[in-house]
């Protein structure tokens, strides 16, 4: 099984998460840890993960960024099979804000 590299460099205006490797568990979990541990820390600055380095993403990894994504995270995705990924997490969220808006 691979590793997950999970590396967070902040600015005044961002905080860049750069994911490299495997998204898959047990790293999946790590990076939820992360996420919540420095939740404080984003405040109101935009968000970005990128996922350029990123190798496989399993239903896990996949479930995952989706609930960043729905925090305001923004995905970054270079290759075809990423951004296949990240496209596919857009369109949910998307029909789930329609969803949400709709109901009475």
């Amino acid at each position: 099984m691979g590793m997950l590299r999970i590396t967070i460099t902040e600015t005044l205006s961002e905080q860049k998460w750069t994911l490299e490797g495997r998204l898959v568990q047990p790293w999946v979990s790590e990076l939820k840890s992360c996420w919540t541990r420095t939740e404080t820390a984003r405040q109101e600055r935009k968000c970005v993960v990128d996922l350029t380095a990123v190798t496989f993403i399993d239903k896990v990894g996949e479930k995952a960024l989706a609930e960043l994504s729905k925090e305001g995270a923004e995905l970054i995705a270079t290759g075809v099979y990423t951004r296949h990924v990240v496209h596919n997490i857009e369109k949910k969220n998307r029909i789930v804000r329609c969803e949400e808006k709709s109901a009475p």
